[in-house]
Parts: C-alpha cells; sequence; structure tokens
C-alpha cells in the first residue's frame, strides 16, 4: 500500500498547485452554485426514456472528476517524458531526431488519450441534459451537445441569452478542436500513435519537430483549462434550463 499511497499523494499535490477544481469540490459548490440544485428542476420529458437525471449528473460529475484527476497525472508525469529536441543523432552534419519512449512517456500519453475520452463524455452529458429539460426536438439515439446546440440554434429563442451564448461559442471553438483530435484517437489512432508517427516522419525536420514538441508539452495546461471551461458550462448550462423550462 506504501507506494499506492505515496502516488496517490503525489498526485493529489496538484489539485492544489494547479488549482484543479471539480464539480465535485467545496462541497458541489461551483462559482456561487450548488451544482445539486440542477436536480430540483421540475420536469417529466417521456420522449427521453432512457434519460435519469440522478445517474446523468453523477455521470456530469464522474466524468468532470476523472477529467480532474487525470490533469493532475499530466502534470506528475509531464517532467520526465521524452522531449525529441533535445534526443537526436548528429548523421553526416545534420540532426536526426529520435523517440524511445521510456515508461513516463507511455503513462503521459495514454493519459492524453483517456482526458480527450472523458472531456467528450462530459460535454455528451450536457447535450443530454439539454435536450432534456429544454425538450429538444432531436431522437434520444442523436442526441449529442453539438446536436443540442444546432437545434437551440435553429430556435432562434435562445440566441439572445448570455448563458447560451457562451456554449454556443464553445461549441464552434473548443469543442470543436477537441473534438477534431477526439474522433482520431476514438475511431482512428491514439495520441501515442499519432506524434510517434509524426515524429518518424519529420525525423530531420527541426521546426514541424518543435511543433509537434510544444503540442504534447502543453497537454497539462490545455486539460486544465478545459477542465475550467467544463465546470463553468455546467452553471452556464443550469442557469439556461432555469430560465427556459
Amino acid at each position: 500500500m506504501g507506494h499506492i499511497e505515496n502516488h496517490y499523494s503525489e498526485v493529489s499535490k496538484f489539485f492544489s498547485r494547479e488549482n484543479l477544481i471539480s464539480l465535485s469540490d467545496n462541497e458541489h459548490n461551483y462559482n456561487g452554485l450548488n451544482t445539486m440544485q440542477i436536480l430540483h428542476l421540475e420536469k417529466v420529458n417521456p420522449n427521453f426514456e432512457k434519460f435519469n437525471k440522478f445517474k446523468n449528473l453523477s455521470d456530469l460529475k464522474n466524468c468532470n472528476n476523472d477529467l480532474k484527476l487525470l490533469t493532475a497525472n499530466l502534470y506528475l508525469y509531464h517532467p520526465h517524458i521524452n522531449n525529441p529536441l533535445k534526443e537526436f543523432k548528429i548523421i553526416r552534419e545534420e540532426k536526426i531526431f529520435t523517440y524511445f519512449q521510456n515508461g513516463y512517456d507511455w503513462i503521459y500519453s495514454t493519459f492524453v488519450s483517456c482526458c480527450y475520452e472523458k472531456l467528450y463524455n462530459y460535454w455528451d452529458r450536457i447535450g443530454d441534459t439539454l435536450a432534456y429539460y429544454l425538450e429538444l426536438d432531436i431522437p434520444e439515439f442523436r442526441v449529442g451537445f453539438a446536436s443540442a446546440i444546432d437545434k437551440m440554434i435553429s430556435m432562434e429563442i435562445y440566441n439572445s441569452n448570455e448563458n447560451f451564448e457562451f456554449l454556443r461559442n464553445f461549441k464552434s471553438n473548443e469543442f470543436r478542436e477537441f473534438n477534431k483530435h477526439r474522433k482520431d484517437v476514438v475511431h482512428y489512432y491514439q495520441f501515442e500513435t499519432t506524434y510517434k508517427h509524426e515524429i518518424e516522419e519529420n525525423f530531420n525536420n527541426e521546426e514541424e519537430i518543435e511543433k509537434l514538441w510544444n503540442w504534447k508539452n502543453n497537454m497539462p495546461n490545455y486539460f486544465k483549462n478545459h477542465l475550467n471551461l467544463s465546470c463553468i458550462g455546467f452553471v452556464k448550462t443550469y442557469e439556461l434550463i432555469k430560465k427556459f423550462s
């Protein structure tokens, strides 16, 4: 148990060090909202038979909290991952960049792929929440965050609401960007596979290697920002539903 306890102790230090806050923290209070209040919204929507408000909220909080944990692990392993800019050979006066992955880098890359999946799962539950409480005319099996926002845009009644504006802008920008990578991870190639392939394809191109490294190097801060946006998104979703349902 000693090694396990030590590992969790080291990971949990980053919760406070990096101000990683989830919806479950502070006795479920975030930015002035007790997030459990969403359960008090009275709504029965027979078009969504599989929706369970208690399980939905639990899943939102679980995905959100898991993203916090995974991001803390990224910060923990980050100092020990392979930096290709420092790993090269000189062959005939030319830099040849290599990638002999160490164990820390393997774990880090695995967590990156998991972060993409957890983040998508979270916003998928936000889509379910919007569709159920606002009675959006979408078949239950087709509901997702993007489909919910697109339906709401077409209805126009939400377009002047500041809470909806946040969600709409997020969908067009941060969501679209991360979901592009998430689709690659889930349907095509894991983060590590793509990264290693690109390193090998550009083994003698320092400019491209630097771009790849900057992408990978920034992952802890990238998902920290998304964790924050996720929590804000929950508050915006609640306020939106409270006004229109």
